[in-house]
């Protein structure tokens, strides 16, 4: 089964921030430090997609980077293997933070995930190695597992709207819809340049939490 938005169809579901901002209904998380993500073998990740080379951190001059953030890929538990199940897919949200924009994807059941968020040089959807369009300078790939496959009832969630989006790095962010043998897909289009950022994993409810500096 494929999807996630272009691909198979993510969907998507704004709504607005976390701890820190006026804005944020969310308190801050508690930022777990993930296992960078070695190459993986042939026929082990479920991408397609070919992760860019990792500069040295930077942001625009005269900037500083926030402790935590990078480059490197970012993997969770025992990525490319399943995760619990997690649902159908992920609603997305976008808010603004000192120093750093955040993009937190909702899950709707209570399993842990397992994931892998890395910058590609080219979105390419995850079964078809169909190229994605995605609004940005830079590209995030974001890979969850266990997304199980969707009902014909049931409503895709919403990408992230211009209003959610004004005044932030993220230029786009797409919700996660189905998924290619468990493994659901969303892409950041990040506007500029790569920018550093950190991963975590949060839970009642399953949230990740993706932190990009500005």
């Amino acid at each position: 089964m494929r999807s996630s938005r272009r691909l198979a169809g993510i969907g998507t579901a704004a709504l607005v921030v976390l701890a820190g901002c006026s804005t944020d209904p969310d308190p801050s998380p508690t930022v777990t430090t993930p296992t960078t993500a070695s190459p993986t073998a042939s026929g082990a990740s479920p991408s397609p997609s070919s992760p860019s080379p990792t500069p040295s951190p930077s942001t625009s001059a005269g900037t500083s980077v926030p402790a935590g953030f990078d480059l490197e890929d970012k993997k969770g538990g025992t990525f490319p293997d399943l995760g619990d199940d997690v649902g159908p897919g992920a609603g997305v949200r976008v808010g603004k933070h000192t120093g750093y924009d955040r993009v937190v994807f909702d899950f709707a059941d209570t399993g842990t995930p397992t994931y892998l968020v890395r910058y590609v040089d080219t979105p390419v959807s995850d079964g078809s190695g169909d190229p994605v369009a995605v609004k940005g300078d830079a590209y995030l790939e974001v890979l969850v597992t266990n997304v199980s496959v969707p009902s014909g009832s049931t409503k895709a969630p919403a990408d992230s709207g211009p209003a959610e989006l004004s005044g932030t790095v993220v230029a786009e962010a797409n919700a996660i819809f189905g998924g290619f043998e468990g493994h659901g897909q969303s892409f950041i289009g990040v506007l500029g340049q790569k920018r550093p950022f950190r991963v975590s994993l949060e839970s009642t409810p399953t949230r990740l939490v993706i932190d990009i500096a500005r």
